[in-house]
């Protein structure tokens, strides 16, 4: 019965040293919890709370439950937008992933400091003001009097104001400044594949295109899922700037997309609880894709 006392209290002295050790790295995770609280999920239960309201930014607010969610939903404004932004991640992809991803691969393969040199060149569009950017592409794509009217005279495709090449114009202005983010990364997954492995695929006769495609390509697949998904994510918000700048969602609505919908429905119509609906399903919307895909992940792992 000691004995069995004994252990009972080793156990338990054990049980209360882990808690402690647990406990030391409260501290640390406060700033980081607060942080969260304050900037994410303050805002976002926020928004959710705003949703189910009427307000103006002016009187008081009017509950209005899920109004706001059939309204926005019965808007042919907010849906086109919403199919809008599924076609800037499409279009965005291969040139914000595939192109990148050659860019890198081609920039590994090169030695000394010229790469480096090509690296930082392709980073610059990174660090540039996207309203400045915007302003230049601009002054670049005028029909009138810009730059490319200059070289290509009185035949110059009036690119942003045709609801045809419109969206696809913003969507490759766009994409210059996630291709210089996507070469920095890729270049760092590259840094981390062994370099036996291509030695050993040399070694046995393996052309460079056999040795690109057959072991170092298959090696960057979870950067290329990885930076796919961020793509997805974030190219409509990417390319609200460019859309607030160069075409205000014109012509004929053919540039809009969700974000600057809900930037026109909260700032333009003053209307919030509309903006916090719209809001709400964009979160909705790529959380619940990115959860599954993480529950999937899971489950395969464990098998």
């Amino acid at each position: 019965m000691t004995a069995l006392a004994v252990e009972s209290g080793q156990v338990a002295a054990a049980r209360r040293a882990v808690r402690r050790r647990h406990l030391q790295h409260v501290p640390y995770l406060v700033p980081l919890l607060a942080s969260l609280l304050i900037w994410v999920y303050g805002p976002l239960a926020a928004t959710g709370v705003l949703s189910l309201v009427r307000w103006d930014l002016t009187g008081p607010a009017t509950f209005v439950g899920l109004a706001n969610y059939r309204a926005l939903l019965a808007d042919p404004a907010f849906v086109t937008a919403a199919g809008q932004t599924v076609l800037y991640a499409a279009g965005m992809l291969p040139l914000a992933v595939g192109l990148p991803l050659v860019l890198a691969i081609a920039l590994w393969g090169r030695p000394g400091r010229a790469a480096s040199v090509y690296r930082c060149l392709l980073f610059v569009p990174m660090v540039l003001a996207p309203v400045a950017t915007a302003i230049s592409w601009q002054f670049v794509l005028n029909p009138l009097q810009g730059v490319l009217r200059g070289l290509l005279g009185t035949s110059t495709p009036d690119l942003l104001g045709d609801p045809r090449t419109a969206l696809w114009t913003v969507d490759v202005i766009t994409s210059g400044k996630m291709i210089a983010l996507n070469v920095l990364l890729f270049s760092a997954a590259l840094a981390a594949i062994d370099p036996a492995t291509v030695e050993a695929a040399r070694v046995d006769g393996a052309s460079q295109r056999q040795i690109t495609w057959r072991v170092v390509v298959p090696q960057l697949a979870r950067s290329i899922v990885l930076l796919a998904m961020l793509t997805v994510v974030y190219a409509g918000q990417w390319s609200f700037t460019n859309i607030a700048v160069l075409t205000q969602g014109g012509p004929q609505h053919s540039t809009d997309n969700v974000y600057y919908r809900l930037y026109t429905y909260g700032f333009t119509y003053f209307d919030v609880g509309k903006a916090s609906a719209g809001a709400v399903l964009v979160v909705l919307a790529l959380a619940i894709p990115l959860g599954l895909g993480g529950l999937l992940r899971r489950t395969r792992d464990a098998r």
